[in-house]
């Protein structure tokens, strides 16, 4: 018995750039393919963030269109990072070009001691009233904590030499404040 295998000729023409799903930016570089979704990311961190649980796809918008609402009053904002009140991470996201000064694990740190002081504080709310927000100035970054409707917290950090109090006021008006996700 003899096979004969005949060469076969076809041209594939494709498009071969892929769009991440989370943040829709276009590339042929996007290598970051999900192996238990198949959908395309730019980065890690799209990928992480369209995989968090139970964070449905609107309310993931809903928290990146905060972000963007925050790092548009002042272009010396660093971070901006939204977390409910047992401090699980909804949207987090650094100014581009940005040197992170922590690692993954302090920056994780640092939330966590934000979010118990905040707590702590809260209980002494019924007399003194609801906390507005916290700032801590450091020699190389302020950080602002402050509460994001009744059930999320804002984690802003800022450059030293930032108008603090501005960036403050304009933040407890946006809309978003009264809302409760």
């Amino acid at each position: 018995m003899k096979f004969f295998i005949l060469p076969l000729t076809y041209r594939i023409s494709m498009d071969m750039s892929a769009v991440c799903v989370v943040c829709l930016k276009k590339s042929q570089d996007y290598a970051v393919e999900c192996a238990c979704c198949g959908k395309t990311y730019c980065s890690d961190r799209c990928r992480e963030q369209d995989h968090q649980p139970k964070l449905t796809h609107h309310k993931w918008h809903e928290y990146k269109r905060i972000y963007q609402q925050i790092m548009n009053i002042d272009p010396n904002i660093r971070l901006v990072t939204i977390c409910d009140n047992n401090g699980k991470i909804m949207y987090s996201d650094y100014r581009e070009g940005t040197e992170n000064l922590l690692s993954p694990e302090e920056s994780k740190r640092s939330l966590k001691l934000a979010i118990d002081a905040w707590r702590t504080r809260s209980n002494l709310a019924p007399k003194i009233g609801r906390g507005k927000y916290v700032l801590a100035e450091y020699e190389k970054v302020k950080r602002i904590t402050m509460p994001l409707g009744k059930n999320h917290l804002l984690y802003v950090t800022t450059e030293v030499q930032v108008n603090h109090d501005k960036i403050i006021h304009r933040i407890l008006e946006l809309p978003d404040q009264k809302q409760d996700y």
